[in-house]
């Protein structure tokens, strides 16, 4: 329990350390870390601790997540808690993706020793894993509007370039740290790279802080040239009023004509000024008066005011009014004339505050029919202007918002836009509003303009290219170190690697050397029992020939030579036993399954070894329910081959009792055991027993014989047909051999063949007239051969070698031809390609005779064109069948 808290401790504090210094070192323009550390800490806790990091990874990334918090007020916002909780269990997620990827799917190990496995690991499952972080949070960003939704990519891409850097660097920073045995060797990796680590990181910190004073200048001197601009525009309107107002001041009368043009060289400098008015004080006294001057410019028009539907009507009566004489432009606002001013509150309070305070004050924006939004400016005229007496009333201007702020002129700053709102009564008044999306607030500032309060936002584009190459020259400097460690570890690597291989190779010679001994032995051993093997049966072989020869009673000399005929089958079986050994270590024994009848293999087997049991006088017990006819699909040669070795081995070792043979099916298995009463097997002897060459009693004078292949071959078929083999044995109690093997084979199935001569009666088999070419270079061979032939009254003809075998195959007539593979001058693989292709015989059938019995020489002979293959030495009844075979399949054709 105490090494978990102090484990989570230590994991959440290194969490949070390394990721508010790389805020406070790296960040730039508050969000573009190249390295994020905690990153790597937390997918090398995974991968050194496990599941037991989880507590520690998950706080440390919640207390990071802390540090962008506007107040820790902020943390009580259940949204704001909520974002930080799930970016935390992303982190989270990715740590645990991430160390899947290299324990489960890379498999890499978690030492250094391999540096290409330990880099691939990395950079294969850093990036990728470092996907989860950066996706999740780059979402929540987008989603509760932190960030806006065209900033997300290079968000994602910060994000996930700043974790990806920070596991390439510090993961295996802590791997070496915990991996390394030696401090020396910790610390030739962990020192340097941090060393260089923070002097660039401090280096960058130094640049990034120049670069933000150097950012702070330039935007306080844009930021003032603008203010500057906008202080300049509303001055020059502001201006263009006070002469029109000094212009009506200094006479007595003013034209139509003359209103026209001095407002028209105004109108030509500022076109956000879509019109000048002159509005005069009239007494209620004179406005029939009035109302004349008015006809001389609009015959119809009359001092009015707008009704509560918005219709003109004649104007309320009151003691002054201020009616609208001349507007400029004048085509268009004809309907102005007349209009009294003052029936309007907001211009009345606007007209009364100018004529009161003898300053410019305008109005709040107020939609115009025709102009859209505009703001009127109102600055007073007075005769006297030291008394302020003699007021005659108010010159005007009808300014568009829209012109005024799209005819700002920001210089070198063009891309700078602002928003104007009016803020005076507390409220907030659109006057211009037009924020594309990506841009960013220079500026928040309020602006006095005729008495009235606006807001005005300065904005421009975001400009990435502040950052980028900061970031990226940043991104090549944290590449630098990874590469430092790559190469430390690579040296680090190499030279543990290197004491480790030859301690390794020290011990491999050892190894080595008590192998070669123990397989010189094991050699002679081998050796010795295959000489007593094949001598034993040799040496019966030939004296029993010895006898037969000496015997004048035929009966007497037969059973003299099926004596020697049996002893010839146990030097068979021994070569067999050799070569499918050497088959099975090669890989190279095919093996199918065909539907096996077992009620009718037992018999089989039961009739095969009931002879040499009867010789010793064993009782064979066959437990087999006679009335379920048992079935199971596998190879039937290499089924029987095991059972006849068991049985065979346990008669072998058996002096007096019994032999047991069970069947039993159960689980979709098939269960065969063979039960003796004879010598046992020690338990010492049963740990070797299935390995090749191994005999429970290896000298060369024991009484029993064997190659010690037979049980090894025994297990190795069993597996090769999905099955398990096991003994249960104690010495001097016998021995019980039991294998299962499955019902259905996964086995290939084989392509069904039952040739017709399985049946074929060889008694009552006559090979009259049939023309058989037998070639061979062996004297004795052919000898033998012939007069086997000669048996069945084949009409024989010999040929020496393969030349003059194509000889007498091109000017005789043959019903067959028995081709010896090996032979002088021309082998029998040449002479049939010849017959074949240059004779173009390709019916006539040809049969192959060898002492070679892999399958890769029976497939060279039939690829050559031969029509089959058979094995020395050659027995009568298959040499018979096989001649049969291919003679009625020839006259078929």
């Amino acid at each position: 329990m105490k090494n978990t808290v102090v484990l989570t401790f230590s994991l959440a504090a290194a969490y949070f350390c390394t990721g508010y210094f790389s805020n406070f070192l790296l960040s730039i323009d508050g969000y573009a870390v190249a390295s994020w550390p905690p990153s790597g800490i937390a997918l090398a806790s995974f991968l050194l601790f496990g599941y037991r990091a989880v507590f520690g990874v998950l706080i440390g990334a919640m207390l990071t997540n802390l540090i962008h918090l506007g107040g820790i007020a902020d943390i009580l916002h259940w949204q704001v808690a909520l974002q930080a909780l799930c970016v935390s269990f992303a982190a989270l997620l990715q740590a645990s993706v991430g160390r899947y990827f290299i324990v489960k799917v890379i498999k890499a190990p978690l030492d250094l020793s391999s540096l290409q496995r330990s880099v691939q690991s990395l950079v294969v499952a850093g990036p990728v894993s470092c996907v989860i972080s950066a996706t999740i949070g780059t979402s929540l960003l987008v989603t509760n509007q932190v960030i806006p939704a065209h900033a997300a990519l290079n968000n994602f891409i910060t994000w996930w370039v700043g974790d990806s850097i920070g596991v390439l660097i510090f993961t295996p920073l802590l791997l070496a740290a915990f991996s390394y045995e030696k401090a020396r060797h910790r610390l030739q990796v962990i020192v340097p790279a941090l060393i260089i680590y923070t002097v660039i990181s401090v280096c960058f910190f130094a640049a990034a802080s120049v670069k933000k004073e150097k950012d702070i200048q330039k935007q306080e001197a844009k930021i003032a040239e603008v203010q500057s601009e906008i202080n300049y525009k509303v001055d020059e309107i502001t201006g263009h009023l006070t002469l029109l107002s000094t212009f009506f001041a200094s006479s007595n009368q003013v034209s139509s004509a003359e209103f026209q043009r001095f407002t028209s060289k105004l109108l030509e400098y500022n076109k956000e000024i879509l019109a000048f008015k002159w509005v005069p004080i009239v007494p209620v006294e004179l406005t029939e008066q009035f109302e004349k001057k008015l006809h001389a410019t609009v015959p119809t028009a009359f001092i009015k005011e707008k009704s509560t539907h918005m219709f003109w009507q004649k104007a309320a009566k009151r003691a002054f009014y201020y009616p609208v004489q001349y507007i400029h432009p004048f085509v268009g606002n004809e309907e102005d004339i007349g209009f009294d001013v003052a029936s309007v509150r907001t211009q009345k309070e606007a007209l009364l505050m100018s004529k009161t305070l003898n300053e410019l004050v305008i109005t709040k924006p107020i939609q115009h029919i025709r102009y859209g939004h505009v703001v009127l400016f109102f600055m007073p005229v007075f005769g006297d202007l030291d008394t302020l007496s003699d007021y005659k009333g108010h010159v005007v201007s009808v300014v568009s918002l829209a012109e005024f702020v799209e005819r700002l002129r920001f210089k070198h700053y063009e891309q700078v836009s602002a928003n104007f709102y009016d803020v005076t009564d507390k409220n907030k008044h659109i006057i211009y509003n037009k924020s594309p999306v990506g841009l960013n607030t220079l500026i928040d500032y309020q602006l006095l303009i005729g008495k009235r309060l606006w807001q005005v936002e300065l904005l421009e584009p975001q400009n990435q290219s502040s950052w980028l190459p900061y970031w990226l020259a940043q991104i090549l400097g944290m590449l630098f170190v990874w590469l430092l460690i790559t190469f430390l570890i690579s040296v680090t690597g190499t030279n543990i690697h290197v004491r480790e291989q030859v301690a390794r190779q020290t011990r491999t010679l050892r190894e080595e050397k008590q192998k070669a001994d123990k397989a010189s032995q094991i050699k002679s051993q081998f050796l010795a029992n295959m000489s007593h093997e094949v001598r034993t049966p040799i040496n019966g072989i030939k004296g029993l020939h010895y006898l037969a020869l000496q015997q004048d009673n035929w009966p007497q000399a037969r059973r003299y030579i099926e004596q020697a005929d049996g002893a010839l089958n146990v030097l068979l079986r021994v070569l067999n036993d050799v070569l499918d050994f050497s088959k099975m270590e090669a890989g190279k024994l095919d093996l199918i399954q065909e539907p096996i009848a077992i009620n009718q293999l037992t018999d089989e087997i039961i009739n095969l070894v009931q002879f040499d049991a009867g010789v010793k006088s064993l009782a064979l017990h066959l437990e087999l329910e006679k009335h379920v006819e048992l079935t199971i699909n596998t190879d039937p040669i290499r089924l029987k081959q095991v059972l006849l070795n068991l049985l065979n081995n346990a008669i072998k070792f058996t002096s007096s009792g019994s032999i047991t043979i069970k069947v039993w099916q159960q689980n979709q298995h098939t269960f065969f055991s063979v039960k003796d009463t004879g010598i046992g097997i020690s338990d010492s002897a049963q740990l070797q027993l299935f390995q090749p060459f191994a005999q429970a009693d290896s000298s060369t004078s024991r009484k029993f014989g064997g190659t010690g292949l037979g049980l090894s071959i025994c297990k190795k078929l069993v597996e090769l047909m999905g099955g398990e083999i096991s003994l249960q044995s104690t010495q001097g109690q016998g021995a019980t051999f039991t294998f299962s093997l499955p019902n259905d084979s996964p086995l290939p199935k084989a392509d069904h063949f039952q040739p017709a001569y399985h049946s074929l009666d060889l008694g009552s088999l006559s090979l009259a007239d049939v023309k058989v070419l037998l070639v061979e270079d062996n004297p004795l061979n052919q000898h033998v051969a012939s007069a086997i032939l000669k048996t069945k009254d084949c009409v024989t003809d010999i040929a020496n070698d393969g030349f003059e075998a194509i000889e007498k195959v091109a000017q005789g007539k043959y019903d067959l031809v028995l081709m010896d593979i090996q032979m002088p001058n021309m082998d029998g693989l040449e002479a049939t390609e010849v017959i074949r292709n240059e004779l173009g015989m390709t019916e006539l059938p040809i049969i192959g005779l060898s002492a070679n019995a892999h399958d890769e020489d029976v497939n060279k002979a039939l690829a050559v064109g031969m029509s089959g293959y058979l094995t020395k030495p050659i027995e009568a009844d298959k040499l018979f069948k096989a001649i049969w075979l291919h003679i009625t399949a020839h006259d078929d054709k």
